[in-house]
């Protein structure tokens, strides 16, 4: 999740600090967070909301299995994780095979790795690169609400990985990615394709394969998912990407 997610459990490390039943650390060290997880995402019932950086590999794999048994026996199971996850042909790999009920989306901003099981217990974990440096158990009903609204927050600004893998190199091309933001901007064709120095026609063919490749309705709602989708920032500026050519 969101960054704050570390500074809630401080907060509530200091308030809870003598009430072990709704804060207790774990040992980084053995395999304490990982059972504590499991049995959180075995026991869950009606939802799970779960965020991944996959940094620790064997971890994330043996949480992804988890999470798929979870969704087979009809527990609701969000997965969010960074969108350099794309790159990771292994992890996607095992998601299909392991967990293809899971619904899962992928965000730029920093993550917090957590996992919340119903409205009754979390997990909260920070690495040190690979390793788990610190974690805790929560069960403090405020703590757990501000996380789950970090978590929604967080969801609501990502996409969906199945968006995020019907890109085209074309779309996340750099003149891909300055289509969007000619469109965003409301640029008359004619003014952005003289600026891309394409011809007007190729540009209007650019622009309706890379909005149905969005799966948006109109150009409008073209710029809206190229920010989701981490095309372009908010104030529709090019975000770095790698470079590439348009058909044409």
């Amino acid at each position: 999740m969101l960054l704050q997610a570390r500074k809630l459990v401080e907060i509530a490390v200091d308030r809870h600090r003598n009430v072990e039943r709704l804060v207790a650390s774990l040992e980084p060290n053995d395999n304490s967070v990982g059972a504590a997880t499991e049995q959180m995402i075995a026991t869950a019932r009606h939802h799970l909301a779960v965020v991944l950086t996959g940094e620790g590999q064997d971890e994330t794999y043996q949480l992804i299995d988890q999470l798929g048994r979870a969704s087979a026996r009809g527990v609701g199971v969000k997965l969010l994780g960074r969108v350099g996850l794309l790159r990771d042909r292994r992890f996607l790999e095992h998601l299909d095979k392991y967990a293809p009920g899971v619904e899962t989306r992928l965000a730029k901003a920093p993550l917090q790795e957590v996992v919340l099981a119903d409205s009754v217990v979390g997990a909260v974990w920070i690495r040190n690169g690979v390793a788990v440096r610190e974690a805790v158990v929560v069960r403090a009903p405020a703590v757990l609400r501000n996380l789950r609204t970090l978590f929604a927050v967080s969801w609501s600004g990502s996409a969906a990985l199945a968006d995020h893998r019907r890109l085209s190199d074309r779309s996340r091309s750099a003149l891909g990615r300055r289509i969007l933001q000619a469109l965003s901007s409301g640029r008359t064709d004619e003014a952005a394709a003289r600026e891309l120095g394409i011809s007007v026609r190729t540009y209007r063919r650019n622009v309706a394969e890379i909005t149905r490749e969005l799966g948006a309705t109109s150009r409008f709602q073209a710029g809206a998912r190229a920010v989701e989708l981490g095309l372009l920032s908010p104030s529709g500026d090019l975000l770095p990407a790698a470079t590439g050519q348009l058909a044409g």
